[in-house]
């Protein structure tokens, strides 16, 4: 399993049972093919999850202390910023695998950086300013997320 696919395992089984959680299928999971089918389906986010508010999730993971812009699909941005004018929470879990911090960045703030700023990714340095840090806990190999700032009724 490569690592994106394991951060997105630790982190749905991180989600407290009592709240609703669902995985949306994505091109490399739902259609014969994978991502080289000739047609895939475009989810806005990898995942719906409801405890008293409702958040779309996409979660990323990646080495380094940047996320290049390139992984960010622009329809898939504009969709998680229009969610958010419907009383949705929408935004990106962030893994940055070498550091091992994890970070919820709300899609407008994202949105914001990628109009306003040149540059080709996203610094680590602009997340922990503008995201909010994800407690982790590390389980021999895999890791526990602590979601407690989903647990705020806004």
């Amino acid at each position: 399993m490569n690592e994106g696919k394991s951060f997105e395992k630790d982190f749905i089984g991180s989600v407290p049972d009592t709240w609703f959680k669902y995985r949306l299928n994505d091109s490399a999971s739902s259609w014969q093919g994978g991502e080289n089918a000739r047609f895939t389906p475009s989810n806005i986010a990898d995942f719906i999850v409801y405890n008293g508010n409702l958040w779309l999730l996409e979660l990323k993971s990646h080495k380094g202390k940047s996320i290049p812009l390139s992984c960010i699909r622009p329809k898939q941005l504009e969709g998680l910023v229009k969610a958010t004018t419907k009383s949705v929470k929408a935004g990106f879990i962030v893994n940055f695998r070498d550091v091992n911090e994890t970070y919820f960045v709300y899609a407008d703030n994202l949105d914001y950086f990628v109009k306003m700023e040149t540059r080709k990714s996203i610094p680590l340095s602009w997340v922990k300013e503008y995201g909010i840090l994800i407690p982790q806990v590390k389980k021999r190999i895999r890791f526990n997320y602590i979601l407690e700032f989903m647990d705020v009724k806004l």
